[in-house]
């Protein structure tokens, strides 16, 4: 049997040996109308599809239409695989993902709707110059991020590469083309009858160019091949043909970052290594695996450019008085690690005192850093904080057995967060509440703002059970998420229980004016073994009420301690990054309130 191997190259779909070259693809006029769309122009063209700027009149705005081969809707087997696939690709909702707004088919020509971009492509990008390290992460960041999103959702790119990364005005990142490449493998008769390979050559992993099946770490080889090139300035495999690039992707030994540039440090080229491995069980798991690995080799090789770390105050962690409306930092209360061999280190209790002050009106909570004094505040609150000292702990009761949250009780709020009218919303240059498809996503972007929390209202809940699913978006361990309970409403009063990736939690009592009180382990954080760590979602719960507060998470309770300095008030969601972790990026889902039985 004479195997034909079809290869996706960046701009046309190339036979290597024997058969017909790529698919044809009948081209659209512009004018011409394709379902409820006006083509306008082609604005692309490869093996796989080809793509146009269109209009569609209902929304009064341009998209992006990407049209499939014809004659693959001529197979039934297609038409039926196509609508699975599209609707699974179209739920991806993500902000580093195109969105696909719709898909179908019409006579004959089915196609895909995304956003219209006036961008470039990360390949256009790298071809203009080196880029620097901070640029590298950030836009590594952003397509890691995107991809572990894909792949928590049971979809393998297949075809990952540069020019997949569309590149917007502000410089973000949008990857795109999911599902594509699978469609064409698995749906198109003259292809699987063929044993066709479908993949790019310079960024194809060896088990994709061997034709076996494959899995999430096959985008991970893709995703390490272009952080090799973002880092060094060239793909690690170069040929005469396609097909030879691809035979030195399975066989040839990988040239070492370090040989095409000499002064990256070992931590980043260990990552990428790891990242191409031949095997797949020897690569990184998931993306967000990677992305940690990276997080931590840029922090080894003392890499990146960081904000000058805020200075510790005494060991009696008092709040040190500061003028509010100065922009300069003060003082901080002073690291807090956790007891337990593994736990958080560089963690800080509170937040800088540069008028560390929160506001919760219209539903929004957020903590404000050299802020000026909103108009809406009343009375005025530019006078000093007087330095206070934390009541004594409170000591949590003997551990108790562990079992699953009761959440039976009357439901009191639901939110899936689909009518983004719910919570309060707000963005700045150092964090940002916003929703984010059918979700609340919470960022902190710089340490000068550690923590955020938003509310979904003002109304007061007493003897509560709270429950949301929280995506650990970033791929820090250190990176603290969960749940605020009994808000007060004429203070920035409240309880938090929280957790974090890497198995430590707390549960906290703050007090406006006052260093918070961690109510677990004599006020440390501590570390549970029942968290299990690094997942990418979790389903934090608490107990609120009755004088206890409990924290649970995936269903199993973590600690439970008593304190009745509040019996009633305000609920939300609370995200806190490390002393030493530049963002914290973590989206909510599914939240719900129930008596408390």
């Amino acid at each position: 049997m004479v195997q034909r191997i079809e290869i996706a190259t960046e701009n046309h779909l190339k036979p290597c040996r024997m058969g017909q070259s790529g698919m044809n693809m009948d081209t659209l006029q512009p004018g011409q109308m394709l379902g409820s769309y006006r083509i306008i122009e082609q604005v692309g063209k490869g093996g796989m599809a080809t793509v146009y700027k269109a209009y569609q009149p209902s929304m009064d705005r341009n998209v992006a239409i990407k049209v499939l081969p014809r004659q693959l809707a001529e197979s039934a087997e297609f038409a039926a695989r196509f609508q699975q696939e599209a609707r699974i690709i179209a739920r991806l909702e993500h902000p580093h993902i195109l969105p696909v707004f719709d898909f179908g088919e019409s006579d004959g020509v089915t196609y895909f709707v995304m956003r219209y971009l006036e961008a470039g492509t990360l390949k256009t990008k790298m071809e203009a110059g080196p880029l620097s390290l901070n640029e590298i992460d950030r836009l590594f960041t952003q397509l890691a991020e995107a991809l572990n999103y894909a792949h928590g959702h049971g979809i393998v790119h297949r075809d990952l590469k540069p020019a997949n990364a569309l590149i917007d005005g502000s410089g973000n990142l949008f990857l795109t083309d999911f599902g594509i490449a699978k469609l064409l493998e698995s749906a198109s008769p003259r292809l699987t009858q063929t044993d066709a390979i479908l993949g790019t050559p310079a960024y194809i992993s060896p088990e994709q160019a061997k034709a076996e099946s494959i899995n999430q770490r096959s985008d991970i080889y893709s995703l390490g091949i272009i952080l090799y090139e973002m880092v060094t300035g060239s793909v690690p495999f170069v040929a005469d043909t396609p097909l030879a690039v691809i035979l030195k992707h399975i066989s040839d030994p990988l040239p070492p970052p370090s040989v095409r540039k000499k002064d990256i440090p070992e931590p980043i080229e260990q990552v990428i290594l790891k990242a191409l491995a031949k095997d797949p069980s020897d690569r990184y798991a998931t993306a967000s695996e990677f992305l940690s690995a990276w997080k931590r080799a840029l922090e080894d090789g003392e890499t990146i450019q960081r904000s000058p770390e805020p200075k510790s105050a005494p060991d009696s962690r008092t709040w040190t008085a500061l003028d509010q409306t100065q922009g300069q930092p003060a003082s901080a209360p002073s690291s807090v690690p956790s007891s337990s061999s593994k736990g958080l280190t560089g963690w800080v209790v509170g937040c800088l005192v540069v008028a560390c002050l929160a506001f919760s009106v219209a539903g929004i909570g957020i903590l404000f850093l050299n802020w000026q004094t909103p108009a809406f505040l009343a009375p005025a609150t530019s006078t000093l904080f007087p330095t206070l000292t934390p009541l004594p702990p409170t000591q949590p009761p003997p551990p108790e057995t562990t079992s699953a949250p009761n959440n039976t009780g009357e439901i009191l709020l639901q939110d899936d967060f689909s009518q983004n009218d719910q919570w309060g919303t707000l963005t700045d240059a150092d964090y940002s509440v916003e929703y984010d498809g059918e979700a609340l996503r919470m960022k902190v972007f710089q340490q000068t703002s550690w923590f955020v929390w938003s509310t979904a209202s003002d109304t007061a809940y007493q003897n509560i059970h709270i429950e949301v699913t929280a995506t650990n978006n970033d791929g820090e361990a250190s990176t603290a998420f969960g749940i605020m309970c009994h808000l007060q409403a004429t203070s920035d009063s409240y309880y938090y229980l929280v957790m974090t990736p890497g198995g430590n939690y707390a549960i906290a009592l703050t007090k406006e004016g006052e260093t918070d009180l961690f109510l677990t382990n004599d006020d440390q954080w501590d570390h549970s073994d029942l968290i299990v760590e690094n997942k990418a979602t979790y389903r934090v719960g608490a107990d609120c009420g009755n004088g206890r507060l409990t924290l649970y998470v995936d269903g199993q309770q973590i600690a439970s301690v008593t304190d009745s300095t509040f019996t009633s008030g305000i609920v939300g969601l609370y995200t806190w990054s490390g002393e030493n972790i530049r963002t914290a990026d973590v989206t909510f889902d599914d939240f719900i309130v129930t008596t408390l039985e």
